[in-house]
């Protein structure tokens, strides 16, 4: 994922990220968590969603600091690894920021569910639902939170 800044937007994509169309700006972290192993981080790359089954289901916590900006910020989701099954993500914002070291167990509580993403490999994952996924870029240095989860019982992500 990532956010993009271009003058008046930013979008995010793959791994996450937030950039000005000008400026692409990465995560800072990228956590995945695992239903399967509770009270373990897994913070290498890639990031990863994904469900078989209905079960063992693995999510990713985002977070990123975006620099002051101009316009509007929109989150978008290219370049994905691998993709299968739905190939469908939902993302949702984070009360508090993800860490370094977060588990299932401990990582922040998801707020709001601003969208869902259709994956293709290559290029730009289709906006399928948008409930916030524009907004007003920041004037000052801000963290951003997210949990992006799969959707439906079989489905594969990495980016």
């Amino acid at each position: 994922a990532a956010i993009s800044i271009l003058a008046t937007l930013a979008s995010v994509l793959a791994l996450a990220d937030l950039t000005p169309r000008s400026l692409v700006i990465r995560p800072e972290i990228c956590v995945k968590i695992k239903e399967d192993f509770p009270r373990t981080s897994f913070p290498e790359p890639p990031c990863e969603v994904s469900r078989s089954n209905g079960q063992r289901t693995v999510k990713a916590l985002l977070r990123f600091d975006v620099p002051p900006c101009t316009g509007k910020c929109t989150i978008s989701f290219t370049d994905a690894l691998t993709a299968t099954g739905s190939r469908r993500l939902q993302l949702f914002t984070t009360i508090g920021y993800p860490a370094e070291g977060n588990t299932w167990e401990s990582s922040p509580s998801t707020n709001n569910h601003i969208g869902t993403f259709l994956v293709s490999i290559p290029g730009p994952a289709v906006v399928v639902e948008d409930f916030g996924l524009t907004f007003d870029c920041p004037k000052t240095t801000t963290k951003y939170g997210y949990e992006v989860q799969p959707v439906w019982d079989d489905v594969s992500v990495t980016w």
